[in-house]
């Protein structure tokens, strides 16, 4: 009686947190866009049909993967990333947030990467968001940790640089675009100093 008393209380206490509401919201969108793009119509970012004013692409190409195994282990990162830390961001700013960065980072790579003719994926979105939420962390406490959680990343970013066969690109099935993923940490790390100042 009572582990099932904490067990309850445990799940309860879990989905009252922001952090968990955002993630719940981005796996319903996440999956209900992956479904559109797999089975209905293409919603990819794609050069072409973005020169033909299909400006929409520039949103929906962020959030759209190459496939299903693709999509789950974007989930599974976003998933490491809310319990990562206790701070809790409001659903509102988790939201814009990841929206800028998808925006934004698809621009960039229409405007300054003419040889990007393709792309999938929330993962250079999901990059700026450990760096946006490990910046504010570490702004919030001071401590070392978050530190830690950034040179792993950036040892990451340096992996996917130098490595064209990969893990990640095993899994999904088609080669990491790092340079997004560039893109959208230097992005997050912008985005944390905003958020900072509005916050104050």
């Amino acid at each position: 009686m009572i582990v099932h008393t904490s067990c309850f209380r445990y799940i309860r206490l879990t989905l009252a947190k922001e952090n968990t509401h955002f993630f719940l919201i981005a796996i319903v969108l996440l999956v209900i866009l992956q479904i559109i793009q797999t089975y209905i119509i293409d919603l990819s970012f794609s050069r072409t049909e973005i020169a033909h004013h299909e400006l929409w692409r520039l949103i929906s190409g962020g959030l759209v993967h190459a496939n299903f195994s693709h999509l789950l282990l974007n989930i599974l990162g976003l998933y490491c990333l809310i319990v990562l830390y206790d701070n809790q961001i409001s659903v509102h700013s988790w939201c814009i947030t990841s929206l800028i960065l998808v925006t934004i980072i698809n621009c960039v790579l229409y405007l300054l990467l003419p040889s990007t003719e393709y792309y999938f994926g929330f993962s250079a979105a999901l990059h700026g968001l450990f760096v946006w939420y490990s910046i504010i962390e570490w702004r919030k406490k001071h401590g070392w940790f978050p530190l830690i959680v950034l040179l792993v990343l950036i040892g990451k970013l340096g992996m996917d640089t130098m490595l064209t066969d990969s893990l990640s690109s095993q899994i999904i099935g088609m080669r990491v675009h790092w340079q997004s993923h560039w893109i959208g940490t230097v992005l997050g790390a912008l985005l944390s100093f905003i958020y900072k100042r509005k916050a104050a």
